[in-house]
């Protein structure tokens, strides 16, 4: 969520055990929300695949979190660099999101769930249009997040560089920029019909949803600037925590799809990107564990948790085809604590090989272009330095 999409190679080394955990069990939440749709689980247990929702939720406060964070620190030369910044920043977040995404997009065509389409048909899918204050059809499902992070991506710079254009610094364009992003979103769903399509259809619309990258942007902001607030987050975490759990508890009860009102559902949405979001600080300062084995899982399946997101609807098609091709279907898909070990599985390792050989390649390339640029950038400031 964050994004599902905002683990970096070149920062590992300053990477935050406790953002880890924190994309770990959104990550989690989705596979396995996704995965009680297969096979028989008990009712009780079926019941909570409604989780995957709030995966993605804590996915998109978290990277709002993070590329807010780079952003603020990014923007401070903005002033003398001007599009050159913007562009700089795009360079990298679609070095890191695009490969994978437009390789899944490929495998979409002829094995996504909905059934084989054409290119013709989804090229939209390529700009991201197929969701933005619309309905998106079942192909390629899983992207709408990253609709609306890629979205984030474009439109966030964009304001923050008109509003310094206009003379702000970068304090006060960080906090326009938030409040664009927090009220927007938020009136969208207030007065666009949100009331015409299904709650369940309506969260997966971009414009809907850009508040709850927002959220974590406001988060990065109070971390970057007013420190203090930060961590009074972090020590009182109970209370968002405490919130978050009430949200869940009545989602199982049947909200927010029986909310009567425009204003009822789209308050369910905000809320959801307050509690979780409120939670970072606590996720930021939270250190590894006695436990190797358990710090080493979480690292990992960090590390590789877009190619988990992306990527997982394929392993279980994978499993169910290879069991149904073999005759095993009955007897093994239809026992969930057999089919469940051999879904998981499946997920890391395809995740495993889509990390190594497209996303890590691409990192690589990105980074080394990145440092290259960098250094003509140096080379040139002494030589006009000299002059």
């Amino acid at each position: 969520m964050n994004n599902l999409s905002t683990t970096d190679t070149a920062s590992n080394v300053h990477r935050s055990f406790g953002l880890d955990v924190c994309r770990t069990i959104a990550c989690l939440l989705v596979v396995f929300g996704h995965m009680l749709g297969h096979s028989t689980p008990h009712p009780v247990l079926a019941g909570f695949s409604f989780l995957a929702t709030f995966g993605v939720d804590l996915f998109f406060c978290l990277s709002g979190f993070l590329i807010g964070r780079i952003l603020m620190k990014e923007a401070a030369h903005w002033r003398e660099q001007k599009i050159a910044g913007v562009t700089g920043f795009w360079y990298r977040r679609w070095m890191r999101t695009l490969p994978l995404y437009i390789f899944f997009f490929f495998v979409s065509l002829r094995f996504d769930w909905a059934g084989a389409t054409t290119f013709v048909e989804q090229f939209h899918y390529l700009v991201f249009a197929q969701n933005f204050a619309w309905n998106m059809t079942d192909f390629y499902r899983l992207s709408w997040s990253l609709a609306v992070e890629e979205w984030f991506y474009y439109t966030f710079p964009l304001v923050m560089l008109l509003i310094i254009g206009l003379g702000a610094g970068i304090k006060r364009a960080a906090v326009i920029g938030i409040m664009v992003f927090l009220l927007v979103p938020f009136l969208a769903r207030i007065g666009l019909p949100i009331q015409s399509v299904r709650y369940d259809d309506a969260r997966y619309v971009v414009l809907y949803r850009l508040d709850a990258i927002g959220f974590g942007v406001l988060i990065a902001y109070l971390y970057t600037w007013h420190r203090p607030v930060f961590q009074s987050l972090s020590s009182f975490w109970y209370v968002p925590f405490v919130l978050a759990v009430t949200l869940i508890v009545l989602t199982r009860q049947g909200l927010p799809w029986t909310a009567g009102s425009k204003f009822e559902q789209s308050l369910f949405f905000t809320c959801s990107a307050i509690f979780f979001a409120a939670l970072i600080p606590a996720f930021f300062n939270l250190r590894a564990s006695r436990f190797d084995l358990i710090n080493r899982f979480v690292r990992y399946t960090s590390l590789i948790s877009y190619s988990i997101y992306l990527g997982h609807i394929f392993a279980f098609i994978l499993v169910i085809n290879v069991l149904n091709r073999y005759g095993l279907h009955e007897r093994i898909y239809t026992n969930p604590w057999l089919v469940y070990p051999i879904f998981i599985s499946c997920v890391y390792a395809l995740a495993h090989l889509s990390y190594t050989f497209i996303e890590k390649p691409f990192l690589k390339l990105r980074d080394v272009d990145s440092f290259s640029k960098l250094k003509f950038l140096k080379d040139f400031q002494r030589f006009g330095a000299g002059k």
